[in-house]
């Protein structure tokens, strides 16, 4: 029988844009969403060699199949990952960090509640997204510079009304692309009281010996996560609160052990197609015999971070603005200050 394909719009998540649902014979409906953004930051007190940074910020497709048993989930593209108060590299390497596929995994849902997850999957520590299209505002928080991004194994969850567990093995820190790759376990035990609340603890666990990497330095660090989300109305509220511990061990690179931490408070206010974002947060590394840098802003450094931002989405045009500044206890730019400003500007399309 000839295969048949029906292309049909939907109304997506991203602000009315809309998405793509094809419907075929073989692999029955699959979705495609994704995003094409370029953004323009200006820092003053810079860290790193560029006073204004202009690029791609997202150019992904997903293209993903419900679990109905079988399913998949494959995005791809280009992506840039800036971070208030460290130096934002170029689209094209952080690209590499992850490849040009940074997640590709497949999903079995024998029953209703319960899948299983094999590939590449996004992380299940903290609250902003590795995607910037995904998230609030342009640059991510100094606390999600602390969280591991993607990890490289298989993924238990068992989801009920009330709460939901998920249990994986892993390579941690993205350890599977090293030439000595080793495993880390993760876990969440979540509540959801109500549709519009929910609350988890979430950890993961690297074996001690894990070297460092493109994507981690050190990446050994065992974390713990504590994350709450409330909406009521036009109103989002979210926290996340983070807790790294890097053991001693020779072979991780890591001379004496070192801990950090760090909480950031999200509070956004949707009128749409306006919306206003705000993230605060405030970070601690706790100085150390081994000089290790768990945060981003130098060994032992404690301050905290504000960042605005307004955006307007409509249809699929996505315009924002972002304001961000960063206080620390200790200097951190190329001019030896203590705090920075930035500005930025996001323009492109969802769908």
């Amino acid at each position: 029988m000839k295969k048949s394909l029906i292309i049909t719009a939907l109304l997506g998540s991203f602000g009315g844009a809309k998405a793509l649902e094809l419907k075929t014979d073989f692999l029955g409906t699959l979705n495609i969403t994704g995003a094409l953004t370029g953004y323009g930051i200006h820092s003053v007190n810079r860290t790193d060699n560029k006073k204004t940074r202009y690029d791609v910020g997202s150019a992904l497709i997903n293209l993903s199949k419900p679990a109905e048993p079988f399913g998949f989930t494959f995005i791809g593209g280009a992506y840039g990952v800036p971070v208030v108060g460290v130096g934002i590299g170029k689209t094209s390497d952080t690209t590499d960090l992850f490849s040009p596929l940074p997640v590709a995994y497949l999903e079995y849902a024998p029953m209703k509640g319960l899948s299983l997850q094999a590939g590449k999957l996004p992380t299940i520590i903290g609250y902003e997204s590795a995607f910037t299209y995904l998230n609030n505002h342009i640059q991510r928080g100094l606390v999600w510079n602390m969280q591991p991004v993607v990890n490289n194994g298989l993924r238990l969850t068992y989801t009920t009304e009330l709460f939901f567990v998920k249990a994986g093995l892993n390579d941690g820190f993205y350890t599977l692309s090293t030439t000595h790759p080793k495993p880390a376990f993760e876990g969440s035990f979540g509540f959801t009281p109500t549709k519009d609340s929910s609350i988890s603890f979430n950890f993961i666990i690297p074996d001690k010996s894990s070297r460092p990497n493109d994507t981690a330095v050190p990446a050994n660090k065992r974390e713990f996560n504590l994350l709450a989300s409330y909406t009521i109305g036009s109103m989002s509220f979210g926290m996340d609160f983070t807790y790294v511990e890097a053991p001693r061990d020779a072979e991780a690179q890591v001379q004496a052990k070192a801990k950090a931490s760090g909480g950031a408070l999200h509070l956004s206010y949707d009128l749409k197609p306006f919306k206003l974002s705000g993230r605060v947060e405030y970070f601690r590394d706790s100085s150390d015999a081994g000089g290790t840098d768990l945060v981003g802003l130098g060994e032992g450094n404690k301050g905290w971070t504000l960042t605005l931002t307004p955006s307007y989405t409509k249809g699929p045009l996505l315009v924002r603005a972002e304001f961000s500044y960063v206080k620390a206890d200790n200097p951190f730019t190329v001019n030896n200050k203590k705090s920075q400003t930035r500005a930025g500007i996001e323009v492109g399309f969802l769908f």
